[in-house]
Formats: C-alpha cells, sequence, structure tokens
C-alpha cells in the first residue's frame, strides 16, 4: 500500500467521522422537542439558490461524486428536513392558515420525489414527526 494509498483512506475515515457527526448532531436536533426553525424563509431559499448543481444531482439520481459531496448533499437534505419539521410544529400549534399547510404539503411532495432524496430520507425518516410522516406517506 502507497502512501498515496493511506492519505486518500485517512481522508476518507475523516470524512465520515464528520459526517457522522453531523448526521447525529442533526438527528438530536430533529428529535428535540424544543426545535425552533434556525433559518428565516429568505435563508432557506438562498441555499437551494446557492447549490444547483448538487440540487440538480438529486433531482436527477445522480450519485455524489466524492465524500466531500455526499457530506454535502447529506446536510442540504437534513436541512431542508428541519425546515419541513418547523414548519409542522407551526401547523399543529395552528400558527399556519391552511394555504400554508397546502404549500407545505407541496413542498415535502416534490422534494420526496427526487429519486436522489430517498438515499437520505430513509436514514431521516425514523426521527421525523407524526405529521411530516404522515405528509411524506401521503405521496408515497
Amino acid at each position: 500500500m502507497g502512501v498515496m494509498d493511506i492519505l486518500i483512506a485517512a481522508v476518507a475515515v475523516v470524512l465520515f467521522i464528520i459526517l457522522g457527526n453531523k448526521i447525529y448532531q442533526n438527528t438530536r436536533q430533529m428529535r428535540g422537542t424544543d426545535h425552533k426553525s434556525s433559518s428565516n424563509p429568505e435563508d432557506f431559499m438562498h441555499d437551494f439558490i446557492d447549490q444547483p448543481e448538487l440540487w440538480i444531482k438529486l433531482a436527477k439520481g445522480i450519485p455524489a461524486s466524492s465524500p466531500e459531496e455526499d457530506v454535502q448533499l447529506t446536510l442540504m437534505v437534513n436541512t431542508t428536513f428541519q425546515e419541513f419539521e418547523g414548519q409542522c410544529e407551526k401547523a399543529d400549534a395552528g400558527s399556519l392558515e391552511e394555504s400554508e399547510i397546502l404549500a407545505l404539503e407541496e413542498s415535502v411532495h416534490r422534494i420526496c420525489a427526487m429519486p436522489g432524496v430517498a438515499k437520505y430520507l430513509d436514514d431521516l425518516k425514523p426521527d421525523l414527526s407524526p405529521r411530516l410522516k404522515t405528509i411524506i406517506d401521503q405521496k408515497a
């Protein structure tokens, strides 16, 4: 085994540790009962617009081309579903109008329809709220 192979393996291990930590933190945050949406809608939309090539990969089901890109895709999908969780909490509290609930449901269905999202959603789904699981399952 050459020095380059060892270096590549070490970088991959570090990236997977970082990914595991981020997934753990996101899962812990999603499980929290006092979860509040951490971003406003403008920031959330900026995240979508800021990474068009990655969203195209998710939309077309194209696999990540590197471990770093897989981490980015994972974080993007996790962030999206955290935002959906925040909206579901507002709906459960009665602070969303019917039109906003319908828009939430449509957004969830559109994201879930992306072939590349399924891989990440399988890991997230067990930790989602009952309301969000119901929305996801309506379209499935």
